[in-house]
């Protein structure tokens, strides 16, 4: 090529890489519901954060549906997360603690990562945390979606309303609601996927292939609304993680959830909904705050339970597990003589065939089998049920998750002394499938993360990116994922090494899979 040439071509690509650097320098700029957004650029990678999908839920608003958004004037910046839902905070030396967030009644926003550009048509994973019903935020450091957007899909995480601020019945209240109250933290949930149906489109997502994702409370969360009617079209495909619709049993009726609203405000010394209204948030979430879930006759028109057996829940592919040792982060550690005497009184004439799977007749062996019960009967248990009634309507693939964080020596955390005891606690998979490792060395190092480790997480990504994409975990490169069959039961195992297997503890899973 000659100098004249050269120079001539210096000349055409010089202001296209000098548009292309404005361009990554421009920061992010996106017209949604309500008005325009602007986010934050990082290389290729484009978050926006604290963006509005609902009225904020409070005075007149508390405990009413979420309501449409204010529409705001000129360029909001999504820069930043919003306050989590007012709620307690979590110990500092619990295993879940991960710093300290602000709180806020006004809560319902949501949060989006992409690499795309508007027209594209990436798998949207949209995320619902967990935390019992009572805790939990959408801008945890462990549930960015930042690692998962670079690999190749639109993220999105959002808020919902927790424990009596989210889950009160009351009779007021149903009167005022047209006949149902309680569920207004999953109302938040279906206002955010149609938010996410509505607006998802301009930032490169596919509004026509959103997954849903999320664990304990959220996975649960996620199987009561593949239950509603009202999540219809909304999301068409399910990741459930240690937590399914059957944990706990059956959920109170709407005649339970009133009583227990009721005797909660009494507590209180509310004795209209309008004294309720009045109260401080703090003194709501400081009074009787464990509220769950209830079959209000709307969202939930019946129980669950039944749903599922009568095969009624949407026919969506899922992906679901559990863990070896979600018992470890509970205090559920019995003697044996306590461990006998609960069993005698929850399972009466069966008890001997219960301790026959779960020996309690030393101090160690009462420990480790009120573990393994914990796992069994909450979560593991209401996992493979899940499985086998979804199988029967859309593929289902099962995992179980043994693989233990390399603990560093001397960390110990308020569940469990040293970390190593933790074993593959609950919520241990988090770490590598949201490719969010690191973030838990963020106050110090508590795990001495290896190279091992990092391939794990991109694996781990990996199955979770392809189901996203097509409804199937399997991906070039990656062991073969056998799909879930009650008669063969055939899983994931992420143990040390990845590979297929039998579902583990079947004997135990056994004695629990027919009772409600």
């Amino acid at each position: 090529m000659s100098l004249t040439h050269l120079v001539m071509l210096c000349a055409v690509l010089a202001p296209l890489a000098l548009a292309r650097t404005a361009l990554a320098d421009t920061p992010p700029r996106v017209e949604v519901e309500g008005g325009a957004v602007v986010g934050v650029r990082s290389g290729e990678l484009a978050s926006y954060k604290g963006i509005p999908f609902a009225a904020p839920p409070v005075r007149a608003l508390r405990w009413k549906a979420p309501q449409p958004v204010v529409p705001w004037q000129g360029d909001l910046a999504a820069d930043r997360f919003s306050p989590m839902c007012l709620q307690a905070l979590r110990a500092k030396n619990s295993v879940f603690y991960l710093g300290e967030e602000p709180s806020s009644e006004d809560c319902l926003y949501l949060n989006v990562w992409s690499t795309a550009s508007a027209g594209e048509k990436r798998p949207v994973m949209v995320f619902i945390y967990g935390g019992g019903w009572t805790i939990g935020s959408a801008s945890l450091p462990l549930y960015s979606g930042e690692p998962l957007a670079k690999k190749g899909a639109v993220v999105v995480s959002f808020n919902y309303r927790v424990g009596a601020l989210g889950f009160l019945a009351h009779p007021e209240l149903t009167a005022e609601g047209g006949g149902a109250s309680g569920n207004y933290g999953l109302m938040d949930m279906v206002a955010a996927l149609k938010w996410v149906k509505a607006n998802i489109a301009r930032f490169g997502g596919d509004p026509a292939n959103v997954t849903l994702y999320g664990q304990s409370a959220g996975s649960v969360a996620i199987a009561l609304l593949a239950a509603s009617p009202q999540s219809e079209g909304l999301f068409h495909r399910a990741i459930g993680e240690s937590g399914g619709y059957a944990l706990g049993g059956r959920l109170q009726t709407l005649a339970e959830g009133e009583k227990a609203g009721v005797a909660a405000a009494e507590k209180l010394k509310a004795p209209s909904l309008k004294a309720l209204r009045n109260l401080g948030g703090d003194a709501i979430v400081n009074g009787d705050n464990n509220m769950r879930p209830v079959v209000d006759g709307t969202l939930l028109p019946q129980q669950p339970i039944e749903t599922y057996a009568a095969g009624k829940q949407m026919k969506v592919p899922v992906l679901i597990g559990s863990n070896a040792d979600e018992g470890t982060a509970y205090p559920v550690v019995l003697t044996p003589a306590a461990f006998e005497a609960d069993a005698r009184k929850r399972y009466g004439a069966e008890t001997e065939a219960l301790l026959a799977l779960y020996p309690a007749k030393t101090e160690d062996e009462a420990r480790a089998s009120s573990y393994a019960l914990m796992r069994d009967r909450t979560f593991a248990g209401p996992m493979r049920r899940w499985g086998i009634e979804q199988s029967r309507v859309a593929p289902v693939f099962m995992y179980h998750f043994s693989r233990v964080h390399p603990f560093v020596d001397g960390v110990g955390f308020q569940q469990q002394t040293p970390g190593s005891r933790m074993g593959a606690y609950h919520g241990a998979e988090m770490a590598y499938a949201y490719g969010t490792y690191d973030v838990l060395n963020r106050f110090g190092a508590t795990r001495a993360w290896t190279d091992a480790d990092r391939k794990y997480s991109d694996a781990m990504m990996g199955y979770w990116l392809a189901f996203a994409r097509s409804g199937d975990p399997n991906a070039e490169g990656l062991p073969a994922w056998p799909a879930y069959r009650p008669d063969s039961e055939q899983v994931m195992l992420f143990g040390q090494d990845i590979k297929a297997g039998a579902l583990p503890h079947k004997a135990q899973l056994d004695f629990f899979l027919h009772r409600d």
